[in-house]
């Protein structure tokens, strides 16, 4: 809460949402009446604030009540995948730096892990994305045109208010310098910035199954304007789906190892790190500078996150930022058991987007494959939380109430 702006310490929150409340449910005309009379007339309930949240926090909350724990099977993480997209995941207190133990061990000296809430980026975060050629030069055009350049980088590569925005840069790109096509000539919605949403997308072009169906939909719903003679073809609309789902999987994947990485920082998981000398070799290609049209080969092989490369400032010496996984040797207890670390998820694009959560799942398990066999052969899995941004809250409140 507050996340922003600039706030006094004093700051009490509870306080001033309980008088919003006050002040929003009662009526101007109706001051002079009677307390006891306004209680009678709108029934109001009585509100008392016991816990404030957020929706990562809430989503795990809500999952690990739900979700009996087992010696095999608990909730590590949360995950928020909609409009913007950030996690919450459970840590010790030893990994936390001293200000930040001190602060929960006044609250409860007991305590030895607590929950944090994270962002994934913030302004200057984004480095690693460009050393391993993430971003493309229609990114870069986002996020220029974004009110905050360069705020949240990586939200703007996974966010569903940026997703149909770059498909429609990429599109756009397509359209005009491939297929020659004249901006006027084009639906109003691929011209104007933000026009093209992601639920379009996700309701329309993702569950499209062929081209030819999809070109049919285009030109009912997405119709160019009436003085153009151009309509969806079979083509224009497979390159739309082609780009479309290319974007989808790049999100999907790095969403994917934003979790891995989450969950091997906070030690539920290992992953070995050792020198670049095994490191994906940079190519030109796949660099915004070499890549001028929009052919869809292209879009598709540079968007992928398997053909991320490592940047130049790595070939002069000064090392990567990322580290370069390599297979970790199979752990003593390998036969004690597996255990299964859940992560709950909600949000809009994780949990409608056709098929969005399966391919984080397939990155995941990629990626957990590829360090070798876990400690105690544990394994990562997305598990969805229906309104646990309201059910979470609740179990705070009742936590907190019984105590």
């Amino acid at each position: 809460m507050g996340k922003g702006f600039a706030i006094t310490s004093d700051l009490n929150l509870r306080n001033i949402l309980l008088s919003g409340y006050e002040r929003h449910t009662r009526r101007p005309d109706d001051e002079d009446e009677p307390s006891s009379k306004r209680r009678k007339l709108f029934a109001l309930p009585k509100l008392k604030i016991a816990a404030i949240t957020n929706d990562a926090v809430a989503t795990l909350a809500s999952l690990a009540y739900a979700v009996k724990s087992l010696p095999n099977s608990r909730v590590a993480m949360g995950i928020i995948v909609g409009t913007g997209c950030n996690a919450t995941i459970l840590m010790k207190l030893s990994s936390l730096h001293e200000t930040k133990a001190n602060h929960v061990k006044s609250k409860d000296s007991e305590a030895v892990e607590t929950v944090i809430n994270t962002e994934w980026t913030l302004a200057g975060s984004a480095p690693p994305l460009k050393e391993l050629d993430i971003i493309t030069k229609w990114d870069i055009e986002l996020d220029r045109a974004c009110a905050r350049p360069g705020f949240q980088p990586f939200e703007y590569l996974t966010g569903g208010r940026y997703i149909g925005e770059l498909i429609r840069l990429i599109l756009f790109d397509y359209l005009t310098n491939v297929r020659g096509l004249a901006s006027k000539e084009l639906p109003a919605n691929l011209v104007q910035e933000y026009a093209l949403t992601t639920t379009y997308i996700s309701d329309n072009v993702a569950r499209a199954r062929s081209d030819l169906e999809l070109a049919d939909v285009l030109n009912h719903s997405l119709p160019s304007p009436e003085s153009s003679e151009w309509q969806w073809d079979a083509v224009c609309a497979g390159a739309f789906r082609k780009i479309a789902r290319t974007v989808q999987k790049r999100a999907a994947g790095l969403i994917a190892a934003a979790v891995v990485g989450l969950l091997a920082c906070a030690n539920e998981i290992e992953l070995k790190v050792e020198s670049t000398e095994n490191s994906p070799q940079p190519s030109s290609a796949a660099s915004p500078e070499h890549n001028g049209g929009a052919d869809v080969t292209a879009v598709t092989n540079f968007l992928s996150p398997s053909t991320s490369k490592v940047s130049t400032n790595a070939q002069r010496g000064n090392g990567p930022i990322v580290p370069v996984l390599s297979p970790t040797p199979t752990p003593a207890d390998w036969q004690s058991g597996p255990e299964e670390l859940v992560v709950a998820y909600t949000g809009g694009i994780i949990q409608h987007y056709p098929n969005f959560k399966n391919m984080c799942q397939q990155f995941i398990d990629r990626l957990i494959m590829r360090t070798g066999p876990q400690k105690s052969g544990k394994s990562v899995f997305l598990r969805e939380v229906s309104d646990g941004g309201v059910i979470g809250a609740g179990v705070l409140a009742g936590m907190v109430a019984n105590r």
